[in-house]
């Protein structure tokens, strides 16, 4: 079997990783972090190969397990995607209230103007798509069937209710107590992200220049009211209090929280397949860690009070 392996994370001058010398170009192309810092050397990956390309020269390659080094790195290399915004906690803030005195301009392209807004919104409303692509290995490991049946039945639901109510009536019927607590708090928190992701996929945008860095945003339905109401020619129409600005340190929390969601889910996906499997030693100790993500922890104690 191969692998394909690809990274996007900076490499950090003293740090340990997993590394491979290019075909190419002899470089080493660093990999996977190694956190036993080269005191436990390689780990096993059977008959496995892997499938790596030099983001140095270009070359991509086969390469064998034996061929793996623990290293430690004497150089500094950039991440594949640029500089993240510092994460907010923040929500959206209402226009009227944090920037009054901002003049607005509305309509199609406009969020170019604040290029690394939109790409923080490309990211948010693109990465959706594989959250649901977890959905359905999750739908695939509760019903403990094939990936293409499963994906089948799921991608037929194209309405999140359905896809939720699919989920957790077979999680009702295929998972014990505890189990169905910690499912039903990824539900929660799957709804909590995609409402974020809907309202910025469904909204529309725009920019102040009194506001450098961030984009304005207003629901559809309020934007068309105003745009009807001002095509008539009504006096005293104003869009202002329905407006809102995204920062980039909140659109980079959304984004971040997804991408969270979307590997968390992958775990959840693992620790139900091997519970269908009978590992219970591994399944134990896997619950006891997904229970410590903080957002699940509040919403499984949150559920065992009701």
């Amino acid at each position: 079997m191969t692998y394909r392996l690809y990274r996007r994370e900076k490499v950090k001058n003293g740090n340990y990783y997993l590394a491979v010398a290019c075909h190419r170009c002899n470089k080493n192309i660093y990999i996977l972090d190694d956190p036993a810092k080269g005191v436990k050397g390689i780990p096993s990956f059977g008959n496995a190969d892997f499938s790596i390309p030099c983001c140095r020269c270009g070359h991509d390659d086969i390469y064998r397990p034996e061929e793996l080094m623990a290293l430690k790195s004497t150089e500094d290399l950039p991440s594949t995607y640029p500089p993240r915004a510092i994460i907010s906690k923040s929500p959206r803030k209402p226009l009227n209230k944090s920037y009054p005195n901002a003049k607005v301009v509305m309509g199609v392209g406009y969020i170019e103007d604040r290029p690394r807004a939109a790409a923080l919104v490309g990211r948010i409303i693109t990465s959706w798509a594989d959250v649901e692509v977890q959905c359905a290995l999750l739908l695939s490991a509760l019903m403990h069937t094939g990936i293409p049946e499963s994906a089948a039945v799921f991608g037929s639901l194209r309405r999140s209710t359905f896809q939720s109510d699919v989920l957790t009536a077979v999680a009702e019927v295929a998972l014990q107590h505890k189990d169905l607590l910690l499912f039903k708090a990824y539900l929660k928190r799957k709804s909590a992200l995609e409402k974020e992701r809907n309202d910025l996929a469904h909204g529309c945008f725009g920019v102040s220049v009194s506001i450098p860095d961030h984009i304005l945003w207003v629901s559809q339905t309020d934007f068309l009211n105003f745009s009807v109401a001002h095509s008539a020619g009504k006096d005293g129409v104003t869009l202002t209090d329905k407006l809102y600005v995204y920062e980039l340190g909140t659109l980079e929390r959304i984004a971040s929280e997804i991408s969270d969601f979307y590997h968390h889910l992958g775990y959840l996906v693992g620790y139900i397949r091997a519970r269908k499997e009978g590992l219970d030693d591994f399944c134990e100790k896997r619950y006891q860690e997904l229970c410590k993500l903080p957002y699940l922890k509040e919403l499984i104690n949150s559920a065992k009070k009701k």
